[in-house]
């Protein structure tokens, strides 16, 4: 069986240095770091305009960085976890990464969503705490 692709999926957290979920899955193999605008989230009456900017910012600055570690993000526009049923058909076998997140409501079920999908599919999924919350 091929080693699965480590997708190290970016919520919020748009770092590279001090990131344990690409740290570690870069030690279990190929890693594919990816954001995913995703529309139902960014339609939200907490979400403003100034949230793009600085995401799509932070999201230039994590390219590049990235870059450097041979680690090409990939950015999609959709909603997860429909945006993994794709990857999925692109590289085969997946292993899938995230920070814990404390969002609103609308993350909070996007994240179950994603942990209901990971387990029907026998996606391996860890999400490893990023705040003391």
């Amino acid at each position: 069986m091929p080693t699965p692709t480590q997708v190290v999926w970016y919520k919020r957290d748009l770092r590279v240095g001090d990131h344990r979920p690409l740290a570690t899955a870069a030690e279990r193999g190929p890693v594919l770091p990816l954001y995913v605008a995703e529309p139902s989230i960014t339609a939200g009456d907490d979400y403003h305009p100034r949230h793009w900017t600085l995401t799509r910012e932070a999201l230039i600055e994590l390219r590049a960085r990235l870059a450097k570690r041979g680690q090409p993000l990939v950015v999609r526009r959709g909603e997860m976890p429909g945006v993994l049923d794709a990857i999925r058909e692109q590289v085969g076998p997946i292993r899938l990464w995230a920070h814990e997140e404390t969002g609103n409501q609308r993350t909070y079920e996007r994240d179950l969503r994603v942990r209901d999908w990971a387990e029907e599919q026998g996606v391996p999924f860890t999400e490893v705490p990023s705040r003391g919350v």
